[in-house]
């Protein structure tokens, strides 16, 4: 009864870095609370692979490319979900890159810049084109 108050059944999801490590905890989360869940990875592989591993725990996703730092394809999948669902509730912005193991003094502009591009650009793009559509609705979850 306690979950009951976690119940996520009719909700649609995405989660962004969703193929693997903690973004497919979430996405298992969110399936076992009943949501419909998609997987977007820049890494269709490990998205599938993704997939494979909730499907053999017998819960269900869908999963999509998506490369967070293309913001033309982030509008695109953005109003594929909404014409294939009707909605987007959930928007779990996962996606994310570290170069924890390089000293700063030797990480280069282009990985600091990839960086940026990643974890800030693409958490942008991914509010605004998902965030549109909840405040339309009047209704949604960042």
């Amino acid at each position: 009864m306690y979950l009951d108050m976690y119940k996520l059944d009719g909700r649609v999801a995405l989660v962004t870095g969703g193929g693997q490590g903690i973004g497919l905890a979430i996405v298992e989360a969110l399936a076992e609370a009943g949501a419909r869940v998609v997987i977007a990875d820049y890494d269709e592989a490990v998205a599938q692979q993704g997939l494979a591993t909730l499907r053999a725990k017998g819960l269900d996703a869908e999963m999509v490319s998506m490369d967070v730092t293309d913001s033309a394809r982030v509008e695109q999948v953005a109003a594929e979900m909404i014409a294939r669902h009707g909605k987007v509730d959930i928007l779990v912005n996962n996606a994310g890159i570290a170069r924890s193991q390089t000293p700063a003094e030797t990480v280069t502009d282009e990985h600091w810049l990839n960086v940026i591009d990643v974890n800030l650009n693409g958490t942008f793009w991914c509010c605004r084109a998902f965030g549109k559509h909840m405040l339309e609705r009047g209704d949604g979850a960042i």
